[in-house]
C-alpha cells in the first residue's frame, strides 16, 4: 500500500473521531513543545516537561531505566522503595490513566511502559477535575523512535513456593478439644476415648479419616509461572512505531482431578504508531488487546478445605474395601461413572453431599475469559503561521471489554460406607448411595459483563520565551467521558474544562495558575458546575548569588502550591440521586381480621437541592535537587489537606421521629457535612558512588500520613467514642483485661452485656463507670493502615555482574485476628489457636479463651485481645544479573544478552510475621523464584 495513502487513512480516522492530543509522548512531532532529554522528560496533565521544570509533589519512576537489575511483570512492583510506599497521601484510590486515558493498571505490563508518573499535588490533578482529586496515576507507553529496528525478547521461568498453610488440628486432637468445650458448657463428651484412639492410629484412615486437604495428596510443593514477550521499534522522521507481544501462563497447586488442569493465561498486544505528515501536522494511533482465560475446577477449594472437619468422612473409600459378598454394594460399585483411578469411590455423608475433593474429581469446571480492546488516536497540530508558539493536540479513545464464565457443570453421586470389623480386617458391609452421576456435556454461558468507554480531549497550548528570559505557557483544554457497563442504566460521564496559566524568569523564578471548571451528573442541575483553583511558585536557588559555584550545592529547588479541587469521588459509586429524596413500597400491614391488603410507603432519605462537591483544600511546600556532583540526589514533600463537605445524613442534627428502625424510614437528606485532615511527608533520596570497581548506588523513599476525622455525624455523652478528632481508619472495639479465671471474678466485676459470661471468658474495661460494659464501652484499639510506608534498594556493578536488593517496610498499623480461624465456636474447624485456650489446669497461664459449643458473643467481637501489630520489613527482591561481555558478542548478530536470577518476597521481619504471612480461604501467599534471559537483537 503506498505510504501516502497508508497517512492519509490515520489522519482521516484521527479527524473523523474528532480526536486531540494530550501532549505525552507525542513531543517530537511538535516544536512548539519544549523537547527534554529522553531520561529527563516527565510526563504530567497534557504535557511534557523537563524534570527541571516539575511544579513540585510529583514522583516518577522509568521502567527501562530498571528492568533490567529488576524484572518484573507488574508495573507497580517495588515502587514503595522507589517513591515511597502509598504515594498518594492515603486519600484514597487514585485516577490512573494510561497514555491519559481512565484504565486499569492490570490492563498493562511493566515492559510496555516507558513512565509512571505520581500527581500528588492538587495542582498536579486539578485539569483532570472532579475525577482526579485523589491523586493521578500517569502511565504513559513506549514509542518507536527513529533509527535501526530493535528487538528485545525475554523469557522468564519460575516456580511459586507456598509461605505457609493454616494449621488445623487433627481428628484425634479435633475431638479432644471439642469435648473439652462441651465441659465447659456442661455438657457431656460427645467422642469417646476408643473412637479418639482409632482415629489417632491411623491404621484405617477410610473409616477413621484424619483428613489433611493441604498434604501432599492433593498439592504440588510448588506451582509454575512462564512468561515471554518481544519488543520491536523502529522508524524513520516520518514514521515510526513500537510494538510488544507478551504472553504468561500459570497452573495450580491442586495435583488431581481437574485440578492439574487449572491454569491462568494471558495475552497482551500492543502497537503504537506515530506519523509526521508534514512540518504542521502529526498524528499516532496506539492499539492495545487482552486477553486472559483462567481455567479452574468447580467448587472452592481453598474455602471448604479451611471449613470441613479432617474427621467427618474420607473423601475417598476404596473400591478393594466393599465386601464381594454384598450384592447391593458391589451393583452400587459396577454402576458408578466416577471410579477415581480405577479404586476409588467418592464418599460423603447425607449431611455433606459435596466436599472440595469430590468437587475437583467430578463437579466439572469453569473457565472465565476477559478480553479487552483498547483504541486511542490523536493529533498534533503547529499553528506557528498563526500565532508563534502556539498549538492544537486532540485525542479520542474508545475501549471496550467484556468478561464471561463458561462452565461444565456435573453432579456426581457420593458413597457412604457401613463398615464391620471381621478376622481378615476391616471391610465395607453396605453402601448408601446419594445423589446420582450426571455428565450432560452441556456448556454453560454466565456472569456475562461488559464494558464500554469513550474518551476525548482537546487542548490549545501557547509556549513562548520574550527577551531571551520571561518564558511563557498557557493551556485551554476540555475532556470529556462516557461510560456504560452492563447494568448500568444511564451512561457515567464526566466533563471538565481547564485553563493553566504559567510563567517563569530566567527558569529561576516559577509562578503558576491552573484551574479547572468541572461537571457532574451525580448533584443536582443547579449545584453540577464548579471551578477548582490552584496556584504554585517556584524558586532555584542554585541560580542565586550565594549558591551559583558552590561546589556542595548542584542544584535546589523550592516549589510551594496550595488550591482547590472539586470533587465527587465521595458519593458512592452510583449515587447520581443522592439530592433526591426517595420513596418505596416496602411494608405491608394487616388489618384485624387477618388479611394483608395495606402497602405501605417508606422513605429512606431527604430532598436537598444543594448538595454540592466535596472540596479537597491543599497547601504543599516541595524541595528537591542535587548535591555534591550529582553524587546525592533528593526530593522531599510537606503536605496539609482538609478534605471538607464529604456528603452523610446528619441525623445528629434532626429530631428522632424523621427516621424509624421498623419499617426503615428516614426523612434526612444528605448533606455535606463531614471532613478529613491528611497531613504529612514524603522523601526521596538517592547516593551514587564508585567504591573501587563497584558502581553502588543506594535509594531510600518513605511517606508518613497522619489523618485525622475532623468532622462526623455523632452525638456520643462520652468523649472517648468520637470518631471525630481520631484517625480516619481508627478501629474501634473494647478494651480487655485478661481472661476470668473464676466465677468469683465475674461475681466482682462489672456486668458484661454480650451474652453469658463464664470462667475463661475475656473481661472488658468499664470506660464510662456505669457498671455495664456495652457497645458504649467502645474505645480505640489502633488503626487499619499504617501511617509509614517506604523501601530502600541498593544497586552492586561490578564489571558484567549487577546485584540488586529491594526492601520494603511499613509500620504503625493494627489487624485484627478474626473469621472462624482464630474465633473458634460451635462445630466450625478447630485451628491450632484452641491449643492454648482456657481450662481449670491452665485457668493462670492461657492465652485464648475457653471452648464453647454454645458461640460467645461475649468473647468473638472487636477488642485489642485480637489486635496485632502490621509492622514488618520485607525483602521483597534480590536479583543477579550477568551481561554477556560485548567482545563475545560482536561478531553476531545480537546486540546484548543477559542472565538473571531473582527471588521475590523473600523474607519478612516482623513480630507477627506469621500472621500476615497466612491466607485464610484463599490460595497461600508464595515465594517467587525467577531464572530470565534477555537478548536484544
Amino acid at each position: 500500500m503506498n505510504k501516502n495513502i497508508l497517512a492519509g487513512m490515520f489522519v482521516c480516522g484521527a479527524l473523523y473521531s474528532g480526536v486531540s492530543v494530550k501532549g505525552q509522548a507525542q513531543t517530537e512531532a511538535n516544536p512548539n513543545i519544549p523537547t527534554p532529554g529522553r531520561d529527563s522528560a516527565v510526563h504530567i496533565a497534557y504535557r511534557t516537561v523537563d524534570k527541571k521544570e516539575l511544579p513540585g509533589a510529583i514522583s516518577i519512576i522509568n521502567p527501562p531505566q530498571y528492568l533490567d537489575k529488576n524484572f518484573g511483570n507488574y508495573p507497580l512492583e517495588g515502587s514503595a522503595a522507589f517513591v515511597g510506599g502509598n504515594n498518594f497521601w492515603n486519600i484514597g484510590a487514585p485516577l490512573v490513566l494510561i497514555d491519559g486515558v481512565p484504565r486499569s493498571v492490570n490492563d498493562i505490563t511493566a515492559n510496555e511502559i516507558e513512565q509512571i508518573s505520581f500527581l500528588k499535588g492538587a495542582n498536579a490533578v486539578v485539569l483532570y477535575g472532579s475525577r482526579a482529586a485523589n491523586g493521578v496515576m500517569l502511565i504513559t507507553t513506549k514509542r518507536g523512535r527513529a533509527g535501526a529496528a530493535i528487538i528485545n525478547v525475554r523469557a522468564n521461568s519460575g516456580i511459586n513456593v507456598p509461605k505457609s498453610y493454616p494449621d488445623f488440628l487433627g481428628s484425634a486432637e479435633y475431638m479432644r478439644f471439642y469435648n473439652q468445650a462441651l465441659k465447659n458448657d456442661g455438657l457431656p463428651a460427645l467422642y469417646a476415648d476408643s473412637t479418639i484412639a482409632r482415629h489417632a492410629a491411623g491404621s484405617n484412615p477410610y473409616r477413621y479419616p484424619d483428613v489433611n486437604y493441604f498434604s501432599s495428596d492433593y498439592l504440588r510443593k510448588v506451582y509454575n509461572t512462564h512468561s515471554a514477550n518481544a519488543e520491536f521499534s523502529s522508524g524513520t522522521g516520518r514514521a515510526r512505531f513500537y510494538a510488544l507481544a507478551g504472553f504468561q501462563n500459570q497452573n495450580s497447586l491442586l495435583n488431581f482431578g481437574e485440578g492439574k488442569k487449572e491454569h491462568n493465561t494471558r495475552l497482551n498486544l500492543r502497537g503504537n504508531i506515530d506519523l509526521k505528515l508534514n512540518d504542521y501536522i502529526s498524528t499516532y494511533v496506539n492499539v492495545s488487546t487482552v486477553f486472559y482465560t483462567n481455567r479452574n475446577a468447580l467448587g472452592n477449594y481453598w474455602q471448604r478445605a479451611d471449613s470441613l472437619q479432617p474427621h467427618r468422612f474420607a473423601p475417598l473409600i476404596p473400591v478393594s474395601s466393599v465386601s464381594a459378598g454384598s450384592k447391593n454394594a458391589q451393583t452400587l460399585v459396577s454402576g458408578s461413572r466416577n471410579i477415581i483411578d480405577g479404586q476409588y469411590l467418592l464418599s460423603g455423608t447425607q449431611q455433606f453431599l459435596t466436599n472440595p475433593i469430590s468437587d475437583v474429581y467430578a463437579a466439572g469446571y469453569n473457565i472465565f475469559t476477559s478480553r479487552q480492546f483498547q483504541y486511542t488516536s490523536g493529533i498534533d497540530v503547529d499553528l506557528k503561521n498563526v500565532l508563534k508558539g502556539l498549538s492544537f493536540h486532540g485525542q479520542m479513545s474508545i475501549d471496550y471489554s467484556n468478561t464471561y464464565n463458561e462452565s461444565v457443570n456435573n453432579s456426581y453421586a457420593i458413597y457412604v460406607p457401613t463398615w464391620t470389623s471381621t478376622a481378615a480386617g476391616d471391610t465395607i458391609a453396605q453402601l448408601a448411595m446419594f445423589n446420582k452421576d450426571s455428565k450432560p456435556g452441556t456448556q454453560n454461558l454466565s456472569n456475562t459483563w461488559s464494558d464500554q468507554l469513550i474518551d476525548f480531549n482537546v487542548h490549545l497550548d501557547y509556549v513562548n520565551t520574550f527577551g531571551q528570559k520571561h518564558n511563557l505557557s498557557a493551556m485551554l483544554m476540555a475532556d470529556g467521558l462516557r461510560r456504560r457497563q452492563t447494568g448500568d442504566y444511564q451512561y457515567r460521564t464526566n466533563a471538565n474544562a481547564g485553563l493553566q496559566l504559567a510563567y517563569n524568569y530566567d527558569h529561576k523564578y516559577y509562578a503558576e495558575f491552573t484551574g479547572a471548571v468541572v461537571n457532574s451528573t451525580r448533584l443536582p442541575a443547579a449545584t453540577r458546575v464548579a471551578f477548582s483553583p490552584t496556584v504554585s511558585l517556584g524558586w532555584l536557588l542554585n541560580e542565586e548569588r550565594f549558591l551559583k559555584g558552590s561546589g556542595v550545592v548542584d542544584r535546589l529547588k523550592l516549589t510551594a502550591a496550595a488550591g482547590i479541587v472539586n470533587t465527587d469521588l465521595d458519593f458512592s459509586a452510583n449515587g447520581y440521586y443522592l439530592y433526591n429524596a426517595v420513596y418505596s413500597p416496602t411494608a405491608f400491614y394487616s388489618w384485624a381480621d387477618g388479611t394483608y391488603t395495606n402497602r405501605t410507603t417508606t422513605i429512606s432519605r431527604g430532598e436537598n437541592l444543594a448538595l454540592t462537591y466535596a472540596k479537597r483544600k491543599e497547601i504543599n511546600v516541595s524541595v528537591e535537587g542535587s548535591l555534591f556532583k550529582s553524587k546525592l540526589d533528593f526530593l522531599a514533600s510537606l503536605f496539609y489537606i482538609k478534605k471538607d463537605g464529604m456528603p452523610v445524613q446528619n441525623y445528629s442534627l434532626y429530631p428522632g421521629y424523621f427516621f424509624t428502625g421498623f419499617p426503615e424510614t428516614s426523612f434526612v437528606p444528605y448533606a455535606n457535612f463531614a471532613a478529613n485532615r491528611y497531613q504529612g511527608f514524603d522523601f526521596q533520596v538517592n547516593f551514587h558512588e564508585n567504591v573501587g570497581a563497584v558502581k553502588l548506588t543506594i535509594g531510600a523513599a518513605g511517606t508518613y500520613v497522619a489523618t485525622k476525622a475532623l468532622k462526623r455525624d455523632e452525638l456520643f455523652p462520652d468523649s472517648y467514642r468520637n470518631r471525630a478528632g481520631k484517625p480516619v481508619d481508627a478501629i474501634f472495639g473494647l478494651q480487655s483485661r485478661g481472661l476470668f479465671a473464676g466465677q468469683d471474678e465475674i461475681d466482682d466485676h462489672e456486668i458484661q452485656r454480650f451474652g453469658t459470661v463464664k470462667p475463661g471468658d475475656i473481661r472488658y474495661a468499664d470506660q464510662n463507670g456505669d457498671k455495664v460494659i456495652d457497645e458504649k464501652d467502645e474505645v480505640m484499639i489502633g488503626r487499619w493502615g499504617s501511617p509509614f510506608t517506604g523501601g530502600i534498594h541498593v544497586t552492586a556493578q561490578w564489571k558484567n555482574l549487577t546485584l540488586f536488593v529491594l526492601g520494603t517496610a511499613s509500620f504503625g498499623g493494627t489487624g485484627i485476628r478474626s473469621g472462624d480461624y482464630h474465633w473458634v465456636t460451635g462445630a466450625v474447624k478447630y485451628s491450632a489457636v484452641v491449643r492454648n485456650s482456657w481450662t481449670e489446669a491452665t485457668k493462670h497461664a492461657a492465652g485464648y479463651p475457653r471452648l464453647s459449643t454454645l458461640g460467645s458473643g461475649n468473647n468473638f467481637r472487636f477488642s485489642d485481645f485480637w489486635t496485632y501489630s502490621t509492622d514488618r520489613i520485607n525483602i521483597s527482591k534480590v536479583q543477579l544479573t550477568w551481561a554477556f561481555p560485548q567482545k563475545i558478542l560482536q561478531q553476531s548478530f545480537v546486540r546484548g544478552l543477559s542472565l538473571y536470577v531473582s527471588g521475590s518476597d523473600l523474607l519478612t521481619i516482623a513480630k507477627n510475621r506469621e500472621l500476615m504471612e497466612l491466607n485464610i480461604g484463599t490460595l497461600p501467599q508464595t515465594r517467587f523464584f525467577n531464572f530470565g534471559v534477555k537478548g536484544e537483537f
